[in-house]
Formats: structure tokens, sequence, C-alpha cells
């Protein structure tokens, strides 16, 4: 069997290649006789290879998988280059459906609605069809609705190696409770990209949902288990 150095510049090859988090499954179905181990030891001879040599970028460990990214020092002049292009977010009621989800999963589009207070079709079905949240299954209750969850590729938009890696209920009441700040959607939004390194550049995405503010409030002691009597969806 090949050595973890003989191993690294085809992990650095693979990493630099791939376009989203690459997970240990990926990478051994390319090294077939690499162990998990032995790909944890390669990453980690990596990132200190490019410590020691001063290098702009390292490996992220981001959606169960590793990713190349730059460092935050650098991420100004990265910005730079990419002035000219507007970087897109998520409109303000995907956002909130999308924080819902998160905080609450596995939910129903009945107390997302409930939540939200407005029907939530619209930012339900973008999130869908940018694969940030799926189907997960279905409520044991009349009509059996569907249940909605989060993605891999949440994971990796927000830079976020687990659902652990949110930031807590509790690090945002101040949040809920200050006036005149932004919403409650758009601080999860910043908070969860804070943790992430990379500076993404996105192209423009119409979503067709209306722009209008809709106020949210989501109780910091709700359980996402603790269901309410749903509706068919």
């Amino acid at each position: 069997m090949e050595s973890n150095n003989d191993h690294q510049p085809v992990i650095e090859a693979l990493l630099f290649a791939s376009d989203k988090p690459l997970s240990p499954e990926g990478i051994k179905a390319v090294i077939r006789d690499i162990t998990t181990e032995q790909i944890e030891e390669a990453i980690d001879s990596l990132n200190e290879r490019y410590r020691e040599g001063g290098h702009s970028f390292a490996i992220k460990r981001i959606a169960k998988g590793f990713h190349i990214y730059t460092l935050p020092d650098y991420a100004s002049f990265v910005k730079a280059l990419f002035s000219h292009s507007r970087r897109e977010r998520l409109s303000r009621q995907a956002l909130e459906v999308l924080s819902i989800v998160a905080y609450k999963q596995p939910i129903v589009k009945s107390e997302i609605d409930r939540l939200r207070g407005v029907n939530s079709e619209g930012p339900v079905f973008t999130l869908l069809d940018r694969k940030l949240i799926t189907i997960v299954g279905r409520k044991p209750a009349p009509g059996r609705p569907l249940l909605y969850g989060t993605t891999q590729e949440f994971l990796a938009h927000f830079g976020l190696n687990d659902l652990d890696d949110l930031p807590r209920i509790e690090e945002l009441e101040k949040i809920l409770k200050a006036k005149e700040t932004p919403s409650f959607a758009e601080q999860i939004y910043e908070k969860m990209e804070e943790k992430s390194t990379e500076e993404t550049e996105e192209k423009p995405v119409e979503t067709g949902e209306p722009t209008e503010e809709i106020p949210l409030q989501i109780p910091a002691d709700s359980p996402s288990q603790a269901y309410p009597q749903d509706e068919a969806q």
C-alpha cells in the first residue's frame, strides 16, 4: 500500500478539481487502497504544509467532506476580483423558511406557514429547487403531510460541517428583542456565513417571490418534534 505522502498529491488534485465538498467515500472511490484514517492524516499533513509554506488557502471540513478555501486574510482581494459580479442572496421570504426548517426540522409546511403567518409554498419550492431543503418523510398524521429538512447542499452553502455548527437560538435572543435590526432570518444567514471562510461567487437567481417584508417569530422553546394539529398538505 502506498504511504500517506504518496496519497497527498492525488488527494490535493481531487480537491482542486472538485467544485463541491468531496467526501471520504468519494476519495476512496478513486484511491481504492486508502482508508478514512489515512485520508484524515493526509489532509492534516497537507494543511500543515500549507501553513508552513505561507499559502493563502487551506482544506476545510465541510458537509462531511473536504473543500479547499482561501483564508480569511485574503477575502478582500478575492472580493475585489469579483466586484463586477453581483452576489445574489436568497430572498428574505426564502431565508425565513430556510431558517425555520434548519432549526425545527423535520417540519411540515403547515407549521412553517403558522410560524410565518403566511403561505410559504413559493419559498419552499425555491429552496427545493436549489436543493437547500428536501423531503425527508411524512408525518404520521391525517393526510400524511410531507416533512422537510435541510440537505448537504445547505451545509456546504453556509460552510457548516454538520447541524451542530448552527448558531444556537440563545445567541439570537437579543436580536429578536432589539429594535430596528435586520430580520431574524437575515441575522441567521449572516451568522452562518461567518462560519465559512470561502468567498463564494453565485449567479443571480430569480425567484419570482414578493419583496415585501414579513415579520417572523420563532419561539426559542418550541422543540422541532412537537407538532400541532396539521392539515393535509
